[in-house]
């Protein structure tokens, strides 16, 4: 592929790509509290099964 037509493909998908990842700060805060919700309702199930709640996912239990 010749140096300008990888160029103009380049260019091409950045065009396509930049539109959809702007986002405004009300969506961003919509989807920042929703996070919230679900981590603390993972909180939640984890704490009633006696384990710790980190990055996401339960902690504790096992290990040698």
């Amino acid at each position: 592929m010749s140096g300008w037509l990888g160029g103009l493909l380049v260019g091409l998908l950045v065009a396509g790509i930049l539109p959809g990842c702007s986002i405004s700060p009300a969506q961003q805060d919509t989807i920042r509290r929703a996070w919230e919700e679900r981590d603390a309702e993972r909180a939640r199930e984890c704490e009633r099964m006696g384990r710790g709640f980190v990055a996401g996912g339960c902690t504790g239990g096992g290990g040698p």
